[in-house]
């Protein structure tokens, strides 16, 4: 009896072995030292768990053990009919268009390059801190001041709002041209359109 009652739990740690082992990619010979060795133990702690999922398939119901055997059995027909498929027929990798201009500065890049680069979703664009320099210069639209008799204007002032200084300077200007407007620093200098 204890042989059939063990029979069950050694068939899953043996389906689980072989599953793991078929799904285990090959080991990339130019990985560095130290990942190849993080790899090493990593797997090394990995063999470990078929036994371990033996052990808890003596503690649980037979029901659970007959699924992990099964989900094992699956799992390792699925890769290793995957794996044979694309052995034999390996797939054709085409590379976009703007595959080369990704080595590229994109100060250099052309229009095109840029535009086909932007549809793929790389960043091409000017940077953050280039927008934030340009954004320190800004262009003034030349516009007339709001008439003193405007209608807009006696609005503001009936219902008592109250009224920067700046803006009344700007909707004086237009009554009396000695009003002198504030005149920008050297780094405010807007530029006129």
């Amino acid at each position: 009896t204890t042989l059939a009652f063990l029979a069950m739990p050694m068939i899953l740690v043996l389906t689980q072995s072989i599953t793991m082992n078929a799904m285990q990619p090959p080991v990339d010979e130019n990985l560095p030292a130290e990942e190849k060795e993080s790899l090493e133990r990593t797997q090394g702690i990995l063999k470990f768990l078929p036994l371990l999922i033996g052990y808890f398939s003596l503690q649980v119901p037979a029901g659970l053990t007959i699924y992990w055997f099964t989900s094992n059995t699956f799992t390792l027909l699925q890769s290793v009919t995957v794996k044979a498929y694309y052995k034999a027929n390996p797939p054709k990798i085409e590379l976009p268009d703007y595959w080369d201009a990704l080595d590229q500065d994109p100060d250099s890049m052309s229009a095109e390059d840029r535009r086909k680069a932007a549809k793929a979703g790389l960043n091409t664009g000017p940077s953050f801190e280039q927008l934030m320099d340009e954004a320190k210069f800004h262009y003034v639209v030349e516009r007339t001041p709001l008439r003193a008799d405007s209608t807009a204007w006696e609005r503001v002032q009936a219902n008592g709002a109250t009224v920067p200084k700046e803006m009344e300077q700007w909707v004086n200007s237009a009554k009396s041209v000695e009003t002198p407007m504030p005149t920008p620093t050297p780094e405010e200098e807007p530029v006129k359109v």
